[in-house]
């Protein structure tokens, strides 16, 4: 763990999301409270489309209204219930975001669906210069073309390390510059790449970074497809000096694409990638032409000189064209830019370069190829000419879960333009259907996506509190999962996974427990664990996912964690608690809190109206002055109430505990019957011969 959180701190400086300051990627208390059913168990889903539409010239037609199109699955037509417009401006004086322009029963509170770009960076078909200039390109489209609401992602290949993904779709850009800026630099790496590794780790005990363990992971199969080797074994890419090496490797870049394209399919709308390569040698799927080798043959009465060929290597051919079938299929749409020299993919010595397979890419998934990487901000702009206006459709349907193939017809009644659409979709397929890096995906998804993009799980409240012992700083995590969502778990297999995440959006830790939900008592479910944590701003995320079926919850909070105490004396934020009957803990409480956790359970949802009896476990760390000498009192704000109205409350002692440098107090507070609102609950502690103070604070709910 040490390694990794100087990854992380020092090294990585990201990971996969849509996160804070304030992080985007991770529910506000606002939306958690929202989001209170099970939405997977909704069989009727909103189907979004996105199109572009274009004149004879290749321009984007944007007039266009809602009535102007047509949508058919499957033969059938569709009523579009949902419209939006995005027309993206980049003149200096307008702003970075899209200008949206909904219809009136469009929920203009936010975008239906935004841009999605991955850039891909190709370090096994290129050269240093290459690489070089392909990442100035790259930041130079962050900085100028990807506007705020475009959601982007980096992922590289190299032979050693295979497809990597090092940031996931997010709209936090500063993230995505960074994992660009540490490319040909020791520090390459990113958040979602560092979490993969570390749960790796966590999940088999072997260092992902140890080359003989490579192969092993998600992105990191080495030559593995489907847990069968293409050649019998993982490759040694240090040998790399015979056409059947080339061969294999070869086949081993096509098919990581291939498998990332699988995973796309299940991701909404149209993907942009953005590949940045020289491209497979046209040589080594075709052949290589042999000028000074010549026959003649003879067609009717005419003699034809021919050229010798090699006709390079069908089965590399047959994994290339898999590959763009796949990549078709799930709505992507790869831009190509070479970033081979000019000089090399002109004339006969293009036959030898990667510019062909570089275009047949392009052109198979509606894309375009670009060559001449020097002219990369001309390339950016027409880049941004062909994704940046469009349509997005919405229309109802009922969603199975088979995995089937629905084919998508879009046309507009206006005559002369041309419609750029997904062909079609797939439908949820069951989770034990899902190969090995969709599965990764699918948790990397969970992990750091505020819209989780597979499958919605459901969301669960978290509160996190600071406290000190010895000089050292905590947090302790507090989580509830309902007894109706408990259901949902049940079975042998599933995972717990902790991530912090620092003011920087980093990953300073990771946890994870494998649990047996197959036997729980009936009841509501806590969960707790603690960690040691630096002073600082964190946010906190908490995943729990079945692993045979996929099911997934997520819990957020934040927390700040201060400075450890010199002199005097320091109260800490309270944990509220409540008597419950039948729940139980996930997790031992009691080494932070000593309470009767038989008994007791944290207030982490609203309190019943009505309510004039609280539970508080409370820290109070202290240095100079003698425990016996602290003194505690309290005061209730109802902030709901306009003027901030006190509630009278009174405090009892039921318990306390003594630990070196620190008391905890289990208090019981009482009040009048409260009413419905927002809670303010106020603790102080004071020393009546040092006159020290200390006061913190926790909020409730009445419902």
């Amino acid at each position: 763990m040490n390694s990794l959180r100087k990854r992380a701190v020092g090294l990585i400086l990201s990971l996969l999301a849509f996160f804070f300051v304030p992080n985007q990627n991770l529910l506000s208390p606002q939306e958690r409270n929202s989001k209170t059913t099970l939405q997977h168990k909704v069989s009727v889903n909103l189907k979004l489309i996105q199109v572009y539409v274009t004149d004879k010239k290749g321009n984007p037609v944007v007039d266009l209204i809602k009535e102007d199109f047509l949508i058919r699955e499957n033969g059938a037509k569709k009523q579009i219930t949902e419209f939006e417009k995005h027309i993206l401006h980049l003149s200096p004086s307008e702003t970075k975001a899209p200008k949206t322009i909904p219809e009136s029963k469009t929920p203009t509170s936010q975008d239906l669906m935004s841009r999605k770009f991955f850039l891909l960076f190709d370090f096994a078909y290129n050269n240093p210069k290459g690489i070089k200039k392909a990442k100035k390109a790259a930041l130079h489209f962050m900085d100028t073309q990807a506007m705020s609401s475009d959601e982007v992602g980096v992922l590289s290949y190299s032979a050693i390390k295979s497809l990597t993904l090092h940031e996931y779709l997010t709209r936090d850009h500063t993230e995505v510059r960074k994992v660009i800026e540490a490319f040909g630099t020791k520090n390459r790496g990113g958040r979602a790449e560092n979490f993969e590794d570390e749960y790796w780790f966590q999940a088999t005990g072997e260092n992902p970074l140890d080359p003989s363990k490579r192969g092993k992971i998600t992105f990191k199969e080495g030559a593995q497809r489907d847990d069968r080797p293409v050649t019998g074994s993982t490759p040694d890419w240090d040998k790399f000096n015979t056409q059947e090496d080339s061969n294999v490797h070869a086949i081993h870049f096509v098919q990581k694409i291939k498998d990332f394209a699988e995973a796309l399919k299940y991701i909404p709308g149209y993907k942009h990638i953005i590949l940045f390569s020289s491209g497979i040698p046209y040589s080594l799927m075709y052949g290589v032409q042999h000028p000074n080798e010549t026959w003649n043959v003879t067609k009717g009465r005419d003699t034809i000189i021919q050229q010798s060929w090699d006709f390079g290597n069908s089965l590399v051919q047959q994994h290339y064209k898999d590959m763009l079938k796949v990549l078709a299929a799930s709505n992507s749409t790869v831009f190509t830019i070479d970033t081979e020299d000019l000089i090399s993919t002109v004339g006969l010595h293009s036959r030898l370069t990667g510019c062909f397979s570089l275009q047949n890419i392009a052109s198979s998934t509606g894309g375009k190829y670009f060559g001449n990487i020097n002219s990369y901000e001309n390339h950016f702009e027409r880049i941004q000419d062909l994704t940046g206006c469009f349509y997005v459709l919405g229309y109802y349907i009922d969603e199975k879960w088979d995995g089937k193939y629905h084919k998508i017809k879009v046309k507009v009644n206006r005559p002369g333009l041309e419609v750029h659409a997904q062909k079609g979709y797939f439908n949820p397929k069951p989770f034990n259907k899902f190969s090995k890096l969709e599965k990764m995906l699918h948790l990397v998804d969970l992990a750091l996506n505020k819209r989780s993009l597979f499958r919605d799980p459901f969301y669960f409240p978290l509160i996190s509190l600071p406290y000190s012992v010895k000089g050292d700083t905590y947090i302790s995590m507090f989580s509830l999962m309902p007894k109706e969502y408990i259901q949902e778990f049940s079975g042998k297999n599933i995972e717990i996974v902790s991530l912090i995440f620092d003011e920087e959006n980093s990953i300073v830790k990771i946890g994870r427990n494998k649990k047996d939900f197959s036997k729980l008592p009936e009841g509501n479910m806590y969960y707790s664990n603690f960690t040691s944590l630096h002073p600082g701003k964190y946010q906190c995320r908490l995943i729990i996912r079945n692993a045979e079926t996929g099911q997934g919850a997520v819990a957020s909070s934040s927390v700040i964690v201060p400075k450890r105490l010199d002199h005097g004396i320091k109260l800490y934020p309270p944990l509220l608690l409540k008597p419950e009957r039948n729940a139980f803990y996930l997790g031992n409480p009691s080494a932070d809190y000593p309470f009767n956790t038989r008994q007791y359970f944290p207030i982490v949802e609203q309190l019943e109206q009505g309510t004039s009896r609280v539970w508080a476990a409370v820290r109070c760390s202290f240095s100079g002055i003698q425990p016996e000498d602290i003194q505690l009192s309290t005061n209730l704000i109802h902030s709901s109430s306009g003027t901030g109205k006190v509630i009278p409350a009174t405090i009892t002692i039921l318990d306390r505990h003594h630990d070196i440098d620190t008391e905890i107090f289990l208090l019981e507070i009482q009040t009048e019957g409260l009413k419905p609102g927002e809670y303010f609950l106020y603790l102080f502690a004071t020393s009546n011969l040092t006159q020290s103070r200390s006061g913190a604070n926790a909020t409730f709910q009445v419902k």
